[in-house]
């Protein structure tokens, strides 16, 4: 083994690799604005537990982690599929979540699955705060979960409606 490879082999490429992937996240991924969220009387690990039980994943490969200029970086992306529209696009909720002192806080919203519509997803076509916001706070009552606070929702862009049952 050469002196340049056993140097190599010692670096700590995992450490390297999160420290880029923050300083990257920190500078160039930022939710602008305030973005509809709830607080959540709850914590990261049960508010994940919560979601896995109704089919919600983690999608790492097809998501950006955020930083929130008032929450701090995001540490739980999770989403689920939610129906096909009569276009043959997939639509999903999606729950971005930030640690709080007083609870956790979410940001759920409604949009087009990134997968097959990359560009409108980009484009934000089809996002709807309401609807992920309604949907979400489906979820918390029904597993006990309490809302401490809600912000109140803007409307959607184009083409969000809520899914036929």
């Amino acid at each position: 083994m050469s002196r340049i490879s056993r140097v190599l082999a010692r670096l700590p490429w995992t450490r390297l690799q999160h420290g880029f992937q923050r300083r990257i996240r920190r500078r160039f991924f930022r939710l602008e604005g305030d973005p509809p969220y709830q607080l959540l009387d709850s914590d990261r690990q049960h508010v994940r537990e919560v979601l896995a039980r109704n089919h919600f994943a983690t999608w790492h490969v097809i998501s950006y982690y955020y930083v929130h200029d008032a929450f701090g970086e995001e540490v739980l992306n999770m989403r689920r599929i939610e129906s096909l529209d009569r276009e043959g696009r997939f639509w999903q909720t999606h729950v971005r979540g930030f640690s709080h002192p007083d609870g956790f806080v979410v940001c759920p919203h409604f949009e087009l699955c990134p997968v097959e519509q990359p560009a409108s997803h980009l484009d934000k076509v089809g996002l709807s705060a309401p609807i992920g916001m309604k949907k979400a706070k489906s979820i918390w009552e029904a597993n006990g979960v309490d809302v401490l606070e809600e912000s109140t929702p803007e409307g959607s862009t184009s083409g969000a409606s809520e899914p036929d049952s």
